[in-house]
């Protein structure tokens, strides 16, 4: 795909929980979040997790601007299509604006909204191509002490959360990208990550902690090596070449290409973050968009509980104003209209709310996936399997940026 468009996909992302926090209609206060009440065990979750988990990016429509029964009624929605997860991602320098002092708010804003659901949690450290750290840290090397000892302290306040209510942890979003602009600081991320992914799992032991990586990323052995000590691959997967050309595949191709990327993976289990297809005319189209989503199903009923968790991007298209500014917010001065056709056709809805026939191959396949783990689990009351991280080689290959 063109690098363009990657860093879009990637960035994408964190406007969900930025919008989430900013427009939901009755945001938590400083002592609320300080409470620590809503970092606890969940009761509307099942005792016994599928082995399979579905989500979608389910903003509602941004365009009247939306009520907190708008966010609810998009909630509900997904959860009649299956979704039984979901994906809640948001900066390190959010959660920590000044030295020592964290803000939480918005974190359990969105935590709040997603009750009843399997949470992934991004912490963006970095965030495709930008650090996404406290501003008096940005300038540190990712191995500095203080550098590890404030993100420690960020996950020791974050440690009832983590044990009670996230799943998935990724610490960095699309780190390939960044790493590729800044191949110098590729070891001292891997220490910190090695560092970060030890003192999480000494606060949540069952807790999988990773980093978000693209499918290309994924697959560059300078990649492999450095991140051979997490517990699974998170993944962003948007079915495009990747070159300067940024043709999207034909989406016929799409479950062979993910069995293709599964099977070159080692085997971890894998956890693809974000997933989706354009469905603008100049990008893709509308059936295009449906054949991808039906692709993807196929390909996930092949690969089983090898991926454990599937985030779809998105539910509603965003406005046109809304792509607007997040072509400006990425500083893009080449392909704009490009961009804002990639950014805007993600939906499986149109940003009006008419629904693209992908809509209804997600419903139909997400409720067929919810009806075969609900009866898996009846039948199968096991946990579900543990899957070894591969150890590191011992001296790593020099990184080679390419």
């Amino acid at each position: 795909m063109n690098r363009t468009l990657v860093v879009a996909a990637g960035l994408c992302g964190v406007a969900v929980l930025v919008v989430a926090a900013s427009r939901y209609a009755q945001p938590a206060t400083e002592t609320e979040a300080r409470s620590r009440s809503w970092m606890q065990p969940d009761p509307l979750l099942p005792s016994q997790p599928p082995a399979r988990l579905l989500a979608i990016s389910d903003l509602p429509r941004l365009d009247p601007a939306p009520t907190a029964e708008a966010f609810i009624a998009a909630i509900d929605k997904s959860t009649r299509a299956g979704c039984n997860a979901a994906v809640v991602t948001i900066s390190w320098s959010a959660l920590e604006p000044r030295p020592g002092r964290f803000t939480l708010e918005s974190l359990k804003d969105a935590v709040d909204l997603q009750r009843g659901r399997f949470l992934f949690l991004g912490i963006q450290v970095v965030n495709t191509t930008v650090r996404a750290m406290p501003a008096d840290l940005a300038s540190q090397a990712f191995d500095d002490p203080e550098v590890l000892t404030r993100f420690r302290r960020l996950l020791e306040e974050l440690a009832p959360l983590l044990r009670n209510r996230v799943r998935y942890l990724s610490i960095g979003n699309e780190t390939d990208i960044y790493l590729s602009g800044h191949p110098t600081e590729a070891d001292a991320y891997s220490t910190f990550l090695d560092e970060a992914r030890r003192h999480a799992r000494s606060l949540a032991p069952g807790l999988t902690v990773g980093t978000t990586l693209t499918d290309a990323g994924a697959l560059r052995e300078e990649f492999r090596d450095l991140f051979a000590g997490m517990d699974a691959h998170f993944l962003t997967y948007y079915h495009g070449h990747h070159g300067l050309d940024g043709a999207f595949k034909e989406p016929e191709t799409t479950k062979r290409d993910l069995l293709v990327l599964a099977a070159s993976l080692d085997p971890r289990p894998i956890v693809f973050q974000e997933i989706g297809f354009p469905a603008h005319e100049s990008l893709g189209s509308p059936e295009k968009q449906a054949t991808f989503v039906n692709g993807v199903f196929d390909a996930w009923d092949e690969l089983g509980d090898r991926v454990q968790m599937m985030n779809y991007f998105m539910l509603y298209d965003f406005p046109e104003e809304f792509v607007r500014g997040l072509v400006s917010y990425y500083g893009v001065t080449h392909e704009t209209e490009r961009l804002a056709n990639f950014i805007g056709s993600l939906g499986l809805h149109g940003s009006d709310g008419h629904p693209r026939p992908a809509w209804e191959v997600f419903q139909r396949r997400g409720n067929a996936l919810s009806t075969a783990s609900s009866q898996r689990r009846r039948s199968e009351p096991t946990d579900p399997p543990s899957h070894p991280r591969i150890p590191a080689t011992g001296a790593r290959t020099p990184f080679r940026p390419r």
